[in-house]
């Protein structure tokens, strides 16, 4: 029996990627694209159709090849329906039946739609770090903090709205007044890094000299990644920085492996890429101090290994799935 062809999809708030493949390993053709905020989504879903086009004319195909779609949005989603909720990122996501729109256009029935998180956590399991382990939990440390549980081989998705969304979990909760407190995210997110970084360069605060002298004292040229090399030359407020971003993911995965006792914790995302020595050596010192005594020794935490890819592979593995259920429930 000859293997179908798969569409494998991430759309991000800044990046737009589309996969050609048969749901194993392999991808036999990609497309990226950066997103254009201004065009909002219908821009998006314009440029989603082009890459696939471009995608089938490499492999001198065109989009009735395609036999089912596995989708990873960078936002809330109902996978039940395979409606978009909301976009913090680009306008015009809310409520879209995305779909129905891709059976619309593509002429597909198969389809697959699930949070970008999720759908990178189905990849690592099937084809990455996290191959053999159950339960697994993915975790992305980017822009945001997202999550995806994986138990069985499949995405854990609560009522069908998402779960494991450690990056809302408290570290410490607000007041009565819903006041103060922070989230994983708010905490150990790039952009929470970046935006604690600049405001140091910004006061030009003494222990911060190193961390402003990378970036000429621009604090608009700060990121996560800057942070890191400063800390690694010894930037007292860089590592300080860094060490509340650890301890407060320490705290979440805590929280985490006592509720959901997984096996393999996988770490991936941009922030993730600092490193042993500042990141996954500081989390895992801390989470052994955190966690429910009667499991440590029952888990691991490794990095993800995936890349660039991670999302496309999970897309392509939810597409093969939503094929042969198709198939399934027409024999």
């Amino acid at each position: 029996m000859a293997k179908p062809l798969l569409l494998g999809v991430e759309i991000g708030g800044t990046k737009l990627q589309a996969a050609l493949g048969h749901g194993d390993e392999t991808i036999l053709q990609q497309r990226r694209a950066t997103v254009d905020l201004a065009a909002g989504a219908e821009g998006i879903r314009a440029q989603l159709l082009e890459l696939v086009d471009h995608c089938c004319w490499s492999l001198n195909l065109t989009r009735t090849a395609i036999e089912a779609v596995g989708v990873g949005f960078g936002g809330p989603i109902d996978s039940s329906r395979g409606v978009i909720t909301t976009s913090h990122h680009v306008p015009g996501w809310d409520g879209f039946p995305l779909a129905d729109w891709l059976r619309r256009e593509l002429g597909v029935e198969a389809v697959s739609i699930e949070n970008d998180a999720d759908t990178a956590g189905l990849g690592e399991a099937r084809f990455g770090a996290g191959k053999g382990k159950d339960p697994l939990l993915y975790v992305t440390i980017g822009s945001g903090v997202g999550g995806g549980l994986i138990l069985g081989g499949r995405i854990h998705r609560g009522t069908g709205l998402g779960a494991a969304e450690i990056g809302h979990l408290w570290v410490t909760p607000p007041d009565d007044n819903g006041l103060g407190g922070q989230t994983v995210e708010q905490a150990a997110s790039g952009w929470s890094i970046g935006r604690s970084a600049r405001q140091a360069v910004a006061e030009s605060l003494p222990d911060a000299e190193t961390l402003s002298d990378l970036v000429d004292g621009d604090p608009e040229q700060v990121s996560a990644e800057v942070v890191a090399m400063a800390a690694g030359l010894g930037d007292t407020a860089s590592k300080a920085i860094l060490d509340h971003a650890t301890r407060s993911l320490a705290a979440g995965l805590a929280h985490a492996v006592t509720l959901l006792g997984p096996s393999r914790i996988i770490l991936g995302g941009g922030v993730s890429m600092i490193g042993e020595d500042l990141w996954f050596d500081p989390i895992r010192r801390r989470l052994n101090r955190l966690a429910f005594p009667p499991f440590l020794g029952s888990f691991d935490v490794v990095p993800a290994a995936l890349g660039e890819a991670v999302v496309l592979l999970g897309g392509l593995a939810l597409a093969k799935d939503a094929w042969t259920a198709a198939r399934s429930a027409s024999s």
